[in-house]
């Protein structure tokens, strides 16, 4: 059995929220991260931490890490989304490094490497909970909307719904959704959507908060 799949099955984790640990995350953790050395992971969580900033992650210094001349790049793809997961949850659910240490350990992942994880949680840790707040703001934001009628259909509507920083396994992404619908059952929907837009512009929230404080 890998070592620490025993405890991701029976435990739930405080960095996750007290939920379970993504399969993806655990087997990046086991077949990438804990295969570096201590300073290509400090590199790695550097250039990775500064991109959950905003920062464009250098290709080229990647590479290096890796020691990748030229092929596939999955290997340094897989360990920044991991290290991307790790720190924006942990830094989500203000998980303190003492805990996401242990748990970081349960996890199998070397002592040394925990520690400099911990560490870059240590530093970066308020500037991501400001990014994580003003994206927290602009999730699930529509971005494209179509609606068309498929061929060799009767009463049928196609609905397609493209979303930005949609999260998916703890990451926002841009996706695509397609939804086809009985015509009767679009006009009821749009209906309801109606009644939804109105009651929300007729709402005083400013009224709300000022009650409730």
């Amino acid at each position: 059995m890998t070592p620490g799949l025993w405890c991701w099955r029976e435990e739930k984790f405080r960095f996750c929220g007290d939920g379970d640990c993504p399969d993806w995350v655990l087997a990046e953790i086991h077949s990438n991260l804990a295969q570096l050395t201590t300073d290509q992971l400090n590199d790695l969580g550097e250039h990775t931490a500064k991109s959950i900033l905003g920062a464009e992650i250098p290709e080229a210094e990647i590479s290096k890490i890796y020691s990748i001349t030229k092929g596939s790049m999955d290997g340094p793809k897989g360990g920044i989304a991991c290290l991307r997961f790790l720190l924006t949850s942990a830094s989500r659910y203000n998980t303190e490094s003492t805990a996401f240490s242990t748990e970081l350990q349960q996890l199998g992942l070397p002592k040394e490497h925990t520690a400099i994880i911990c560490r870059l949680l240590d530093d970066y840790v308020l500037k991501i909970r400001a990014v994580l707040r003003q994206k927290s703001l602009s999730i699930n934001q529509l971005d494209t909307f179509s609606c068309s009628i498929p061929k060799n259909t009767i009463d049928c509507i196609q609905l397609k719904i493209g979303i930005q920083n949609e999260i998916v396994d703890g990451l926002p992404r841009k996706t695509a959704h397609t939804v086809n619908l009985n015509r009767n059952d679009a006009l009821l929907l749009l209906s309801e959507l109606k009644a939804v837009r109105d009651t929300m512009e007729s709402y005083n929230f400013d009224k709300k908060y000022s009650e409730e404080n």
